[in-house]
């Protein structure tokens, strides 16, 4: 089975989207599937879509399409229905309702001129929750939907996060510093709070230059002392944070899956979200709050959270590590893309994960 996944940008200052994709190649690949992946030309970027010679994806058997609006996501589209492969949409969060508020007449256009059509072109349409196809149905569009979580990489191992009174302990925020993750809310609720004996760590790369607004803020608090933006973090250097964080919070108004949240979970981190993202979970496993994307409850939980010892910090990470193998490790994830394409190119049986 040769199975084409597509993308706009596989530049880590995509976010989530662009570890994904590379994720789901290897994990393919691991499983002796015939992965290629394409995006724009770029900058460090290793594979090339030349956007003006698609033929070549009738070759494929199915082509996942990660992302909508862009005019390289409608040229994959339309190259795979003239070729007559079957292919699938990843909307990667785009059709969520914060989404489509932000340039909302500009999409609005775009879903009437080419995004509908596109969209219900497809073979089945990928999402990371329930949440999120919930969204997309309300929509009316009338595809297939597969719901299939992000998978994650898991650490092998823990860090001692043990007898850690008396030093300063860290709240970790690690995402694209963009309007919708909620920073201005977080930097409103820390001036409220400003606890002894703990710091913000503020890591991810600047969108848009949405990082000078939240410099500004932080220097309008006077809490330049407690809340540091550190510009985004990779490999080796990103883990060192996460062994280093005590909470990690993410006070989103919107999100498809955040990526971020298990990725904590993964390294023993209890996690503070809103309901912008859909991790009920956190509260049914006790490894986390999900709340309201607003400041009293941001500062309500924060200082519950920064209130507890470390061995109960400790007790709730270890649920969501915990969670995170159970429920999102690759192994599991992997398959399931592998059942959907298999569906898809040679008719296989339909996947419970599949709704109507």
């Amino acid at each position: 089975m040769k199975i084409l996944l597509a993308t706009p940008s596989l530049l880590p200052d995509a976010g989530g989207p662009s570890y994904s994709v590379k994720s789901i190649e290897y994990n393919l690949k691991e499983n002796s599937c015939l992965v290629t992946t394409l995006t724009r030309k770029e900058r460090g970027g290793e594979y090339i879509a030349p956007l003006g010679r698609m033929k070549f994806i009738k070759g494929f058997d199915v082509v996942h399409n990660f992302g909508i609006w862009t005019p390289f996501n409608h040229s994959i589209c339309a190259a795979a229905n003239k070729a007559g492969v079957p292919h699938i949409y990843s909307p990667m969060g785009m059709l969520e309702p914060w989404a489509l508020g932000q340039k909302k007449i500009k999409k609005q256009l775009g879903w009437l001129v080419y995004q509908r059509s596109d969209l219900e072109s497809s073979a089945a349409i990928h999402v990371t929750s329930t949440l999120e196809a919930e969204h997309v149905m309300e929509l009316g569009v009338r595809v297939p939907i597969a719901v299939i979580p992000h998978g994650m990489d898991i650490p092998a191992r823990l860090p001692s996060r043990e007898n850690r009174e008396g030093i300063t302990r860290t709240v970790l925020f690690l995402s694209r510093i963009h309007p919708k993750k909620g920073l201005l809310e977080l930097v409103e609720a820390w001036s409220m709070l400003r606890p002894s004996g703990w710091k913000v760590v503020i890591a991810g790369p600047d969108a848009e230059g949405y990082g000078a607004v939240v410099s500004e803020v932080i220097a309008h608090h006077r809490l330049q002392d407690c809340i540091s933006i550190v510009g985004p973090v990779f490999g080796e250097n990103k883990s060192k944070l996460y062994y280093s964080a005590d909470l990690f919070v993410l006070p989103t108004h919107s999100e498809n899956f955040g990526l971020v949240i298990p990725e904590a979970l993964s390294y023993g981190v209890p996690v503070i979200t809103t309901t912008g993202a859909p991790w009920h979970e956190l509260q049914d496993t006790n490894s986390g709050w999900w709340i309201q994307p607003t400041v009293p409850a941001l500062v309500q939980v924060l200082e519950e959270a920064i209130s507890m010892s470390s061995s109960q910090l400790r007790v709730m990470g270890l649920n969501g590590r915990q969670l995170v193998e159970k429920k999102y490790g690759w192994q599991a994830i992997i398959q399931k893309h592998i059942e959907l394409y298999r569906l898809l190119a040679m008719g296989e049986t339909r996947p419970s994960f599949i709704l109507e």
